[in-house]
């Protein structure tokens, strides 16, 4: 009976030769090696050539938080989605100020602020660890404005040069 496996098995015994072997194997490798270049060059061009920009097109922000009209020393600032934004974020505030590029922004819409400010930093001197330097960072804010979205803000496009500007003062 000839074909199939048993046609393989004929051609295998009939090659006793390494060398038959190797001409053998680099024929049906030439087919997969084949195959095997195209895969991959499909997959490099489409990361090459999708690789387009952000695709929630964020935009950066900066800003000014002030409690009862004074500057936070030392902060927390997030912005979660309101509605059905794709991103959030959180940055520090020093001295009343913080500021967010766009690689880490927001996208266009509208977001719940939350504000937490410390009497100190936490961060003590290189090769200490939390707690050596005495008690840990005490929050400020009175306790009906924890948890809770102190503003509602909306984020538009913007350059990089010109970013929205958020001035809130927690009360």
């Amino acid at each position: 009976v000839r074909g199939g496996v048993l046609q393989r098995i004929e051609i295998f015994d009939s090659v006793t030769s390494v060398w038959g072997w190797k001409i053998m194997t680099c024929r049906t490798n030439r087919v997969g090696g084949w195959r095997l270049f195209c895969g991959w060059l499909l997959c490099l061009g489409g990361i090459v050539g999708c690789g387009g920009g952000d695709p929630f097109a964020r935009q950066p922000l900066t800003g000014l938080v002030t409690f009862e009209g004074k500057p936070i020393q030392f902060g927390v600032i997030s912005f979660e989605p309101a509605d059905k934004e794709p991103t959030g974020t959180t940055a520090s505030i020093r001295d009343g100020k913080f500021s967010i590029d766009r690689t880490g922004g927001l996208s266009v819409g509208k977001y719940k602020v939350y504000v937490q400010a410390f009497d100190k930093m936490d961060a003590g001197p290189p090769g200490t660890f939390p707690g050596e330097e005495g008690a840990p960072p005490r929050n400020i804010l009175p306790e009906r404005l924890l948890n809770v979205s102190v503003a509602e803000i909306s984020i538009s496009e913007v350059s990089d040069d010109q970013p929205n500007v958020v001035e809130l003062d927690v009360k």
